[in-house]
């Protein structure tokens, strides 16, 4: 069977949405999952909308960098900071360069 064309999205966002979908598939098949469980996860991912599906992310170990990069960008985007910097913030909270200090 052949595997399903998938459009890669154009805009910054959706092309990480795209390569963490193809991390989360990757794991998926490591950890054995069937192929419809395998398409599941990557589908899952490629709708996840961060401003309103925050609750639906896992609350395990592999999931807490995000998750807090994700509340700091929020309270960066509602104290008026530019998308740069809401950018820059979720990064460095992301990758753990930053000081552990919030300024948002």
């Amino acid at each position: 069977m052949a595997h399903p064309k998938f459009e890669i999205p154009a805009d910054p966002h959706g092309k990480a949405r795209y390569e963490s979908a193809k991390l989360h598939a990757e794991a998926a098949k490591k950890a054995g999952k069937s192929s419809e469980e395998i398409h599941a996860v990557f589908k899952k991912v490629m709708e996840f909308n961060p401003a309103t599906d925050f609750d639906k992310i896992p609350k395990d170990e592999a999931h807490k960098k995000y998750r807090s990069a994700l509340v700091h960008a929020i309270k960066a985007k509602e104290a008026g900071k530019s998308d740069a910097e809401i950018h820059e913030i979720f990064e460095k909270v992301l990758k753990s360069t930053s000081s552990g200090h919030c300024k948002a």
